[in-house]
């Protein structure tokens, strides 16, 4: 009789532990899944620190973005001159294309740019701009960005392009990871490979204003074909408009 009365007893502890673990785990998923929706967040139309002058984990260090540092990397002594970059970025062609049609010069980089919003467009702004500074810090280029401490020492070429708060967050760069992913992985700057940005960025560095175009679609060339890695894009005549995508339209 005795097995048989308090048979009841450790199997309602039982249950009663295997509700208060359920309870545990449920109140552990709350907390990862509001630390998921602040992190987000973090993108430049709500204020992004990816490309802002300003350390996160380390708010009170020097904000130098190496520029009073040399750069730890061996810096390219083979690259062509340019007379007139430009430099166009397309996010569904995952690609920035970096050419000069006076010189003739053309290259194409796998790119990683920014995820993909609710809209299912990526975060990174589209448009027509150009290497510039930011009103509140008058660089334009760093050649060797560490704060914060992903950036790693490789060049952050920035860009004109506002977030929503005004300021100029958006620039070309490392690739964060140890190696790029091509995909829509960042927090709206365009992530380029360690040895490609190191070359885009010194051969670009001595030209301010360079026009940087961001746009959706895939980059077609002069004769219509898409414009992607390993291919061979044939430049528009020197003066000649550019068809950009529909979403930037003809740059004024």
């Amino acid at each position: 009789m005795s097995s048989i009365f308090l048979g009841p007893r450790p199997a309602r502890c039982v249950l009663r532990g295997l509700v208060n673990m359920l309870r545990i785990l449920a109140y552990s998923i709350a907390i990862l899944t509001v630390g998921c929706a602040s992190a987000t967040q973090d993108d430049p139309e709500e204020g992004s620190f990816e490309g802002v002058d300003f350390d996160a984990e380390n708010p009170n260090a020097p904000m130098d973005d190496g520029k009073s540092d040399a750069p730890r990397y061996t810096i390219p002594t083979d690259l062509p001159d340019l007379v007139n970059p430009e430099i166009i970025v397309s996010l569904d062609g995952l690609t920035v294309h970096l050419f000069d049609r006076e010189s003739g010069f053309s290259a194409v980089y796998p790119a990683g740019v920014g995820v993909k919003g609710s809209s299912g467009r990526s975060i990174t702004p589209t448009g027509h701009f150009a290497s510039g500074d930011d009103p509140k810090d008058g660089w334009w280029y760093a050649s060797r960005r560490t704060n914060p401490a992903h950036f790693a020492g490789f060049p952050f070429y920035r860009l004109t392009a506002e977030n929503s708060d005004g300021a100029n967050t958006y620039g070309l760069h490392g690739p964060i990871t140890q190696q790029l992913i091509r995909g829509y992985v960042s927090h709206g700057c365009v992530r380029m490979a360690s040895q490609d940005i190191i070359d885009l960025f010194w051969m670009v560095r001595d030209h301010s204003d360079t026009p940087v175009t961001i746009q959706k679609e895939v980059e077609l060339d002069a004769e219509g074909n898409k414009v992607d890695v390993g291919l061979t894009p044939v430049l528009w005549a020197p003066g000649d408009e550019i068809t950009f995508g529909a979403s930037v339209g003809a740059r004024d």
